[in-house]
């Protein structure tokens, strides 16, 4: 039987998670702010994919790819990826500054694009997919290794992050009235250098 504590330790994770100051943290909101709630909606739909796949492969015994060993390796190339993502991002809004438009409605077949993006940008964290592993392992022994007790925590861990998400979206998207091209911009330029210094880390992390 699932205990109630069980619920309380999945929701408390899902609200943490959506308050993870990574990179992806960010994207999120700034794409809410800029672009429309429902365009960061399903980019966060692909950060939930990810973890789907993070969380499948743990709890499938890959979680040993996590080694000591490995870590070093994973962190340098995440690492690479998101100072070059960062990089090639702030040079790019920097040519487009003089050319900023009003943002126009995207057309249904395009929000999917979001959630590639938010996927692929999820991916290449690594450290995604260790907490998801350290999850395995703390929560795991302690309802004897339940494939139906696991599977709830993950599921209402999600649900708590996808509902706190939310209500972060609308908060900020009221801001977008009040943000000027020039505010946006230099949020967008922001943006990339917390994720060029998130992906220094990781460099650094793996050398």
């Amino acid at each position: 039987m699932y205990k109630r504590q069980d619920y309380i330790d999945a929701v408390v994770f899902g609200f943490i998670l959506s308050f993870s100051f990574g990179p992806i943290f960010f994207i999120l909101l700034e794409t809410s702010i800029t672009r429309g709630i429902k365009q960061a909606l399903f980019m966060d739909f692909g950060v939930i994919i990810s973890d789907l796949l993070f969380f499948s492969i743990a709890y499938f015994g890959a979680s040993k790819i996590a080694t000591e060993e490995n870590q070093p390796a994973l962190f340098l190339l995440a690492g690479v990826i998101l100072s070059v993502y960062s990089i090639v991002s702030f040079i790019g809004n920097a040519s487009k500054k003089k050319k900023t438009k009003k943002v126009r409605a995207v057309e249904e077949s395009r929000l999917f694009k979001y959630t590639i993006k938010g996927f692929l940008l999820n991916i290449i964290n690594v450290s995604c997919f260790i907490i998801w592993t350290g999850v395995i392992v703390w929560f795991g022994p302690k309802v004897g290794m339940s494939p139906l007790k696991i599977w709830t925590f993950f599921v209402v861990a999600v649900a708590t992050y996808l509902l706190v998400n939310v209500l972060k979206f609308m908060l900020s998207s009221r801001l977008k009235s009040k943000l000027t091209d020039k505010v946006l911009f230099y949020i967008r330029q922001g943006l990339n250098i917390l994720i060029l210094i998130f992906g220094v880390v990781l460099v650094f992390k793996g050398i």
